[in-house]
């Protein structure tokens, strides 16, 4: 046999080449794809269709599930961030309103102290016996001492006293300085000072004529009884 004989045959049992990818022939392919016959379209076409419904399934899940629970989540995040804020805003003025308790108790208990610092209706005489023990003590000389009607204010009712006394200038500033540290609050107003020369001395002696008031507080049966009487005192229409 001869060598030529020997090559095609080898030639004859030898494999094709695979052909490489030619987009031409699969645009070819496309345009001749037969609906009814399905099975006989190419690899390459059906991977492409396979492509597509999974795309069109995705983007359809997406649209009609995801996208959905997406808009729900970012709603309950701006909620949840919405609820924050009023959270913080409840917590800062939860802290202040105790804040302003503590201040309301600690005013209450003030009030109280200065409450006790007033004299009751029935201290007013022995409120008077420690002026004039003050005087007295501080080397001045009472020529009146007299209680005066009540004055009535909104909370308080207010008791004038007047007072006319004698002195020198020392006796009057220790009058004036005993009569700031009693116990009970009273105050000194309406001052008219006259000098007098003492007997048998250079030394001038003063006068003076001085209101002290003094204030208790109104209890709650006669401020109801202020109110009653405002109201009978209103003309009727």
């Amino acid at each position: 046999m001869s060598l030529d004989n020997n090559v095609d045959q080898i030639d004859e049992f030898e494999p094709a080449k695979k052909k490489g990818f030619s987009f031409e022939r699969y645009v070819q392919q496309l345009q001749q794809m037969d609906m009814d016959n399905i099975g006989a379209w190419p690899t390459s076409v059906k991977v492409t269709m396979y492509v597509f419904i999974l795309l069109i399934i995705l983007a359809a899940a997406y649209f009609l599930m995801i996208k959905g629970v997406r808009e729900d989540i970012a709603n309950a995040e701006a909620q949840e961030a919405n609820l924050l804020n009023d959270f913080r805003k409840k917590d800062s003025e939860l802290r202040n309103l105790q804040m302003y308790q503590q201040q309301v108790q600690l005013m209450e208990v003030q009030f109280n102290q200065q409450l006790e610092q007033l004299p009751k209706e029935t201290e007013i005489p022995g409120l008077v016996e420690d002026i004039n023990m003050a005087g007295v003590s501080s080397g001045l000389e009472f020529k009146n001492i007299k209680l005066q009607p009540e004055v009535k204010q909104e909370v308080f009712i207010e008791q004038p006293i007047d007072m006319s006394v004698k002195g020198n200038y020392h006796s009057m500033g220790a009058f004036v300085s005993a009569v700031a540290a009693l116990p009970r609050i009273v105050t000194l107003h309406d001052f008219k000072l006259e000098t007098e020369k003492g007997e048998g001395s250079e030394v001038p002696h003063l006068k003076m004529d001085v209101k002290a008031k003094t204030y208790r507080y109104m209890s709650e049966l006669e401020i109801a009884d202020e109110k009653n009487a405002a109201l009978k005192e209103e003309p009727k229409k």
